[in-house]
C-alpha cells in the first residue's frame, strides 16, 4: 500500500466487516507511516466506514 487511499479502496471491497487495528497494521506491513497517518479507528466502525474517514482524512478533512 502506498497511502491511504490504496488502503481505502482495498476496505472498501468488504465495506461490512468491522474494522479493527489488526486489519490496518496487516496492511501497513513495511509501511510505518502509514499507522502515522491514519485516523484513530471508532469504535464499532465497519471497514467501509473506516475506508470513508481514510479518504476524508487524505482530502485534509477532520471529523
Amino acid at each position: 500500500m502506498t497511502d491511504l487511499t490504496a488502503v481505502a479502496d482495498v476496505l472498501s471491497e468488504h465495506p461490512e466487516e468491522l474494522m479493527s487495528l489488526g486489519v490496518l497494521l496487516g496492511m501497513a506491513v513495511g509501511e510505518p507511516s502509514l499507522i502515522q497517518q491514519a485516523p484513530e479507528i471508532p469504535e464499532g466502525a465497519s471497514r467501509g466506514e473506516y475506508a470513508a474517514l481514510l479518504r476524508l482524512t487524505q482530502m485534509g478533512v477532520t471529523p
